[in-house]
């Protein structure tokens, strides 16, 4: 079965209880230590409410588990990673930490900090975490517990050089899952009936250096990809990477779109786009992503290439999310650009978007809905 990622619920307190005391055991504390220890650290059902916790599972049952809480304006603290023994070295808690990462990126913070077990400060610093001080241990006195920080960097960046190819080998998860890929889907399908197992492609490899993005695609099916999204994007060398149609107006707004309930996104809120499918894919080999956006720009608002202007062609970093967004500059207003983009929506057979959301301002970028690739890109844009 695959490992997936889901919200910590009451009802696992004593479970991460078992993997936090079991964990903490494996560095070899000295009995009398690890009995102090757990009667005093204990994960309660306070202790759930009180952190943003993430649970990993595999078979239905917890193997590791994160807890993370604001700490200050800028700072997101890991109170928690702790992985069973049985399931260590097995790359959970790399995965715990990228999506500790992501939510950091979610709440526009610029670091993350913790403190650190005294033996672990190795892993950490493998992974760009550095010292900043330290502390006695009260479990290895001739032992000191590093304080650690690791900024994060911006989210959007230029792009002046776009290569994408595409790779003729099949992406590992889903043939690793397929059977429970098959499943998830048909279960999803109930609930929206108009969901498509179609072919798309996703990001398993890239380098972003100097304004330059290099990376190759997988094509997968629609239904791999949705698995793999809902369960916590386990397999973490994969991207959802995918084309944005950022509209601007004469009087300087960013338009959004609403997702329709008839789409797997209802409800979310981010610029016109989509997943990139084999139709983008040119004679040499090249995944065209612009070319993308162009389309699903038409596809969704009905504006054509010849409507708008491009502008900066922007990559977002949003966890498993990368967003490649053609800023386009649209010569009308805003309020008369909604009202064109719904009419089209509303007399084509998709009827993909509820509703354009005009943001003008920053503060018009707090509502939850707005898909936090999108939220960075209106604080990048907007003044």
């Amino acid at each position: 079965m695959p490992l997936k990622l889901r919200p910590a619920t009451e009802a696992d307190a004593p479970a991460l209880t078992d993997i936090l005391h079991r964990a903490k055991a494996t560095w070899g504390y000295p009995e009398e230590k690890m009995a102090e220890f757990r009667e005093y650290w204990r994960i309660s059902e306070a202790t759930v409410r009180s952190l943003t916790m993430t649970v990993a599972e595999r078979n239905g049952l917890p193997v590791a588990f994160s807890g993370l809480s604001e700490q200050s304006e800028d700072t997101l603290l890991i109170d928690f990673l702790f992985v069973a023994p049985e399931a260590q070295r097995q790359g959970i808690g790399d995965l715990l930490l990228k999506r500790a990462e992501d939510q950091a990126q979610r709440l526009g913070l610029g670091r993350l900090y913790l403190e650190s077990d005294a033996h672990a400060g190795p892993f950490y610093e493998k992974r760009g975490f550095r010292t900043l001080a330290t502390r006695p241990s009260a479990m290895s006195p001739d032992k000191d517990i590093p304080l650690m920080e690791k900024p994060l960097a911006p989210a959007v960046y230029r792009v002046d050089t776009l290569n994408i190819g595409i790779s003729d080998k099949p992406w590992a998860f889903e043939t690793a899952h397929a059977e429970a890929i098959d499943a998830y889907f048909e279960e999803a399908r109930k609930r929206i009936p108009q969901l498509w197992n179609g072919r798309t492609m996703k990001l398993t490899g890239f380098e972003f250096k100097d304004g330059a993005f290099n990376g190759t695609c997988t094509e997968c099916s629609f239904a791999a990809f949705l698995a793999w999204r809902d369960w916590g994007a386990p397999d973490a060398t994969a991207f959802n990477l995918f084309g944005s149609a950022i509209l601007r107006s004469a009087d300087g707004a960013l338009l959004y779109g609403v997702m329709s309930s008839k789409t797997a996104t209802a409800g979310m809120i981010y610029p016109p786009g989509g997943n990139l499918d084999p139709t983008d894919l040119t004679e040499d080999g090249k995944v065209d992503v612009v070319g993308a956006i162009y389309r699903e720009l038409e596809e969704e608002t009905g504006l054509k290439r010849e409507d708008v202007r491009p502008a900066e062609l922007l990559v977002t970093f949003d966890g498993w999310r990368i967003s490649i967004g053609q800023l386009m500059d649209v010569p009308r207003p805003a309020e008369e650009l909604r009202t064109e983009i719904l009419r089209f929506s509303e007399a084509s057979e998709e009827q993909e978007l509820a509703d354009m959301r005009i943001i003008r301002t920053r503060a018009d970028l707090e509502d939850s809905a707005i898909v936090p690739y999108a939220r960075s890109l209106g604080r990048y844009l907007l003044p």
